[in-house]
């Protein structure tokens, strides 16, 4: 069985890792002066322009570069600050290269995969991220050497949730869908591609969001990565 995981909110906590990150640069650039604002909404507003973007880049209207540096742009000048390219392009630098430092993972990440190496799975991750963050950040957290293999979007050429992310990984595992498991916290993002692939889901919810509402069930649904354990080795 082919277990393929979802890297950012599974596996390594994004979000606890981004606020040490976005606190420290916030600080080291001395935004709040610039800026006339606090760190919290300064952050509010980057992560509201932040998920456009990325929906964007997902879907093919914006190139990674422009994305880059436009997330950092937009906010700056959001708070008054204009000719700012240089700016963001050092912010972005920063965040891309500092990110990855932080060693955060979410609840039972660890205790999870290694009761998953000691049984007869082969683990991969799938992610859409930057190259240069989420081999860094794996490594960094000491938890690359738990996967065999590494699909990234960049390289694929496909980007979650297009089905053709998941079948250009079918292929090249040499893999039938029945025999994979795609693990992710996004619903849109990691479980409706893999439906649309054929490839049997479990959806990581640790919030409990509710979604009776959605097209589908996943085929599988857990609050706590340690129930992962015991439905892979039902399978």
């Amino acid at each position: 069985m082919y277990l393929l995981f979802d890297l950012d909110r599974t596996l390594w906590d994004f979000e606890g890792n981004a606020d040490i990150t976005f606190a420290a640069m916030f600080d080291e650039y001395r935004l709040g002066e610039l800026c006339h604002t606090d760190l919290p909404t300064f952050h509010a507003k980057y992560r509201e322009i932040n998920n456009v973007l990325w929906d964007m880049y997902r879907n093919g209207t914006m190139t990674k570069e422009v994305l880059y540096i436009q997330r950092f742009v937009l906010p700056l000048q959001h708070f008054g600050v204009t000719h700012c390219g240089k700016l963001a392009q050092e912010l972005g630098d920063y965040y891309v290269l500092e990110g990855p430092k932080q060693t955060g993972l979410m609840p039972h990440t660890r205790e999870l995969l290694d009761a998953l190496s000691q049984r007869p799975h082969t683990l991969a991750v799938i992610t859409n991220g930057f190259s240069e963050a989420q081999l860094p950040k794996m490594r960094t957290s000491h938890i690359d050497h738990y996967f065999r293999h590494f699909f990234l979007s960049e390289d694929l050429g496909y980007m979650k949730p297009d089905p053709r992310f998941f079948y250009e990984t079918l292929r090249l595992l040499h893999a039938r869908p029945d025999e994979c498991l795609v693990i992710g916290d996004d619903y849109e993002v990691d479980i409706v591609g893999a439906h649309r692939a054929g490839i049997p889901q479990l959806f990581y919810n640790p919030a409990a969001i509710d979604i009776s509402d959605r097209p589908f069930r996943p085929t599988y649904e857990v609050c706590d990565l340690l129930e992962i354990i015991s439905i892979v080795d039902k399978l």
